[in-house]
């Protein structure tokens, strides 16, 4: 693990979007892939089976892209059936890869993958201990060429520290978006189910980051093998 350290100016963050799903609806969310994406009881809610392996719904707040690179994302997640539950920032469907920030139930840990559809990498991991049916917050933010995130459990206090970080040129502005992954018994049998509430995208914390020791990044040839 590396070390991250945080100076906090205490200047107050400006929303650019968020959502607690009180309407129950999830209108200006764009979803990927055959996934059911739906909001019950006021949560925005991910499911799926058969051979839907992983979910992903996004937006920006401007349509399906965000107005500026720099920004930062927070969400409370509840992992009910599946393995990842955790969010992306500067999300591009088309991009090369992706940065994301999970919850992993089998590693118990708090992740972070440079992601594509055929590849998976993971750069940092934390241990964090994640149960299924338990809701944890989670705050992934993306200022210049560096990405960090942290999770706490509702009712803390928010860690000042960032628990995992990269730099990284994936630069464009993207989206912010919310993805969840499934468990297999077999190959004809993957299920997923996942809740998001309070979403809130605002503008970045002001940040120093020191680099320290940095983990060694891990490639995993199979991308459904996380």
């Amino acid at each position: 693990m590396n070390t991250v350290s945080f100076t906090a100016l205490f200047l107050l963050a400006a929303v650019i979007f968020q959502d607690d799903f009180n309407d129950g609806n999830a209108d200006g969310w764009y979803t990927v892939g055959p996934s059911n994406y739906q909001v019950q009881n006021e949560r925005y809610h991910f499911s799926g089976g058969g051979a839907v392996n992983d979910a992903t719904s996004y937006r920006g707040d401007t349509g399906e892209m965000m107005s500026t690179p720099d920004y930062s994302m927070c969400t409370d997640v509840e992992i009910d059936v599946g393995i990842f539950g955790g969010i992306m920032t500067r999300y591009s469907e088309n991009g090369l890869y992706n940065m994301m920030l999970v919850l992993s139930v089998p590693h118990q840990a708090l992740r972070l993958y440079r992601w594509h559809w055929s590849s998976i990498e993971l750069i940092e991991s934390y241990s964090f201990p994640v149960q299924a049916g338990t809701t944890y917050t989670m705050k992934m933010q993306c200022s210049g060429n560096t990405f960090a995130g942290r999770a706490w459990l509702p009712g803390e206090n928010e860690p000042e520290e960032w628990f995992v970080s990269a730099t990284d040129t994936l630069s464009e502005p993207g989206a912010a978006a919310l993805f969840a992954a499934g468990t297999s018994k077999d190959q004809t049998d993957i299920y997923l189910s996942c809740f998001f509430d309070n979403v809130a995208v605002e503008t970045p914390e002001p940040w120093a980051l020191t680099q320290s020791t940095w983990a060694g990044i891990k490639s995993l040839n199979n991308p459904h093998s996380y």
